[in-house]
């Protein structure tokens, strides 16, 4: 009997124990499997990660690549670029003629802020002409600002293009125009100046209180200079559109006006100029 018991009882702790046994492997392997799919997450982030950081790396090599050869290519062209070299020639000669003439002049940021600066100090009687219309865009911008103050605006252009060929880059024929541009609160007179200036001051006495030469060239220049001369009078603000800052240009706008001033005597101020671009700002003294 006590044997049985005995038995009994040992089978009954044998099987406890094996529960034990059992439920702790399966807590084991439970545990073990939640490690593993930590694990596996995380390696997966870390990979995610790493992907993220060599396809930025990738990406900074490709910018560092196309930096580099830009630094080469501008290089190259401090070391042998003659374009550039003329341009920075040009730039420094304008900067010595500012030094000199105009230290005290107010520097625009943009060709059409120069335009109206210049728009602002128009007074008095006369007319406003602009000579170099083109397509109209800045003709549009004299007559909106001087056409409401009872002002008659006139645009010139031959609309064929440059009658000769002006510097590199700018062929006789550049700037021609499909056909003649319509710009609101301007009259167009078109044709050489040559042809159409004389017959249309004959018909339009009186001064000139403005005017915008966008004619490049010196010998256009000289001829609307020469022209309207006599009707320039103290006041009259005068708009250079390429008087400096390109290589060659102490022989076109700016050099037209030297002659014309050391030929009439004209006494006037520089006001205002580009600072980065080609235009200047004349008020006439005397």
């Amino acid at each position: 009997m006590f044997a049985r018991v005995r038995h009994m009882t040992r089978l009954k702790l044998q099987r406890a124990v094996a529960e034990v046994i059992h439920e702790s492997d399966r807590q084991s392997r439970v545990e073990q499997e939640d490690r593993h799919d930590q694990l596996l997450a995380e390696m997966t982030a870390t990979t995610g990660e790493l992907a993220r950081v060599l396809g930025e790396l990738s990406a900074a090599r490709s910018q560092i690549a196309v930096v580099r050869e830009r630094l080469d290519d501008l290089e190259q062209r401090a070391c042998r670029d003659i374009t550039r070299a003329l341009d920075v020639d040009a730039a420094a000669d304008s900067a010595a003629f500012v030094r000199e003439h105009m230290p005290t002049a107010t520097v625009c940021r943009h060709p059409h802020q120069t335009l109206r600066f210049a728009l602002d100090l128009v007074d008095g009687d006369g007319m406003a002409l602009e000579f170099g219309v083109a397509g109209g865009t800045t003709l549009g911008i004299v007559a909106a600002a001087l056409r409401p103050r009872g002002r008659a605006v006139f645009g010139f252009d031959v609309f064929t293009g440059l009658p000769e060929a002006w510097r590199s880059g700018f062929p006789a024929g550049e700037f021609a125009q499909e056909s003649v541009p319509t710009v609101p609160g301007a009259e167009i007179v078109a044709g050489l100046f040559t042809d159409t200036l004389p017959g249309f001051l004959a018909e339009h006495p009186g001064p000139v209180a403005f005017a915008h030469l966008d004619a490049d060239l010196y010998s256009s220049t000289t001829t609307v200079l020469d022209a309207i001369g006599d009707r320039l009078r103290p006041g009259t603000v005068l708009v250079f559109d390429e008087f400096f800052n390109y290589p060659g240009w102490q022989q076109h706008e700016y050099r037209a006006w030297t002659e014309f001033v050391d030929r009439t005597g004209l006494r006037f101020e520089y006001l205002a100029y580009t600072g980065d671009n080609e235009q200047v700002v004349v008020r006439v003294t005397g």
